[in-house]
């Protein structure tokens, strides 16, 4: 770190200036840049500083919506709160964006007290270093962000999302599962969660957003996964806006090695904002021809979106119902092959309505689906923090041999091939 600190201070009326100037400017490593009124600007015109010193006569309604505003403008700049001391204001500073509190002397005739001022000095160091280091962990993180489409409800979405999660948390990797179905979301249900905090109690808590205060608000499930779950009614989706839930996928993506974001089955504005911030997007489709012509419908509009269609996989549920549709006619709706199939069985439906996910079963067949599919977004992952080119697409095969595997596949559609 700089042996010196440039600082701005903003006070508010009350304060005594003096008391304040010589409490600063006692240690030589820190530069003032600029004094600051508290209802003006939170800037100055020679610099944004290393450090803000916010010092008051009073933790008052006008000192809050200052921090607010500072620490929304510059929000990788630490915030220390000179104010004497009292009760019941230290926990809200914290939440809206201070970071350290020191006790202002009420009695001007006191003088300066040296330990006052190394307390400072310390408070302004530790912060200004906490900042720094989280900064350059941000700037060295591979964020894995997949996006789960499921263009017609009841297609198996919120069952793949949280089977994904599950398979990469038991698989030792960090992950997190966003419910963006804000009106009707199932993570919660699908994964035996009880709804004691959501996003919708973490838009009402107020105050500045960052890392800490939104992991008190992540559930935690017993494969190891979090999730941050949807709104327990649809009235209150309405209080979550875009730019909020662009600033959470943000955060998550930089304290979690994955994050998977299931999704309602449209294209609302929300999840364009999910897409548009991805690194991948699985599209879930069943085997009906109205399941597939939407499916179809939304891997076009990911093309007219300029999403990489590299970064697409499809997965098909109910793979190996017999519906009278084929692989053929599968290939011939889509335009394209399936990544992924997971099979029919009564246990992926009794798993959901248990709340446990399917991928605790270790000789379920679905289960080995699943894990496949985290394996795919594990390696892909690991190709893109090695600064290598996403791997290919890779089918699903049993460990056996690749030549077994592709005659599991087709047997799985019943496709009775004639011979040439």
């Amino acid at each position: 770190m700089s042996p010196e600190l440039q600082v701005l201070v903003a006070l508010d009326g009350e304060v005594d200036r003096g008391l304040v100037e010589a409490l600063v400017s006692r240690d030589p490593r820190v530069i003032v840049l600029d004094y600051l009124e508290l209802g003006g600007p939170s800037s100055s015109g020679l610099g944004t500083g290393d450090a803000l010193i916010v010092a008051v006569a009073d933790y008052t309604a006008a000192v809050r919506e200052f921090v607010i505003s500072a620490h929304r403008q510059h929000p990788n700049r630490p915030i220390v709160l000179l104010c004497p001391s009292g009760i019941g204001y230290v926990g809200d500073a914290f939440a809206i964006g201070v970071d350290d509190v020191v006790a202002l002397p009420t009695d001007p005739g006191v003088g300066i007290d040296p330990a006052l001022a190394r307390q400072l000095m310390f408070s302004l160091e530790k912060a200004v270093m906490r900042k720094r280091g989280t900064t350059e962990k941000k700037s060295e993180a591979v964020h894995n962000v997949i996006c789960v489409l499921g263009l017609k409800g009841g297609s198996g979405k919120t069952l793949t999302s949280v089977n994904l999660a599950a398979s990469l948390a038991d698989a030792g990797h960090g992950v997190v599962l966003m419910d963006l179905d804000l009106q009707f979301g199932d993570v919660a249900l699908a994964m035996g969660l009880t709804p004691m905090r959501t996003i919708y109690d973490l838009v009402r808590s107020g105050g500045s957003l960052d890392a800490g205060k939104l992991e008190d608000f992540l559930m935690e499930h017993s494969s190891g996964a979090r999730a941050l779950l949807a709104p327990v009614r649809p009235d209150q989706a309405a209080m979550i806006t875009v730019p909020f839930l662009g600033e959470i996928q943000r955060l998550l993506g930089e304290m979690f090695e994955f994050v998977v974001i299931d999704t309602p089955p449209s294209f609302a504005p929300e999840v364009i904002s999910a897409i548009d911030a991805s690194t991948d997007v699985l599209v879930v489709a069943m085997r009906d021809t109205l399941s597939l012509k939407n499916t179809k419908l939304g891997l076009e509009t990911l093309e007219r979106m300029e999403y990489d269609r590299g970064r697409v996989k499809v997965l098909l549920n109910r793979a190996n119902t017999n519906v009278g549709i084929e692989r053929e006619d599968v290939l011939a709706i889509l335009g394209r092959d399936v990544d992924i199939l997971v099979p029919s069985h009564r246990d992926i439906t009794r798993s959901i309505n248990q709340g446990i996910p399917i991928v605790s079963q270790r000789g379920s067949e679905a289960a080995g689906a699943f894990r496949e599919l985290a394996d795919m977004y594990i390696k892909a992952a690991e190709g893109r923090k090695d600064h290598r080119a996403p791997p290919a697409v890779i089918e699903i095969t049993s460990a056996r041999n690749k030549d077994q595997g592709r005659a599991e596949r087709q047997s799985i559609f019943r496709r009775g091939r004639k011979s040439a």
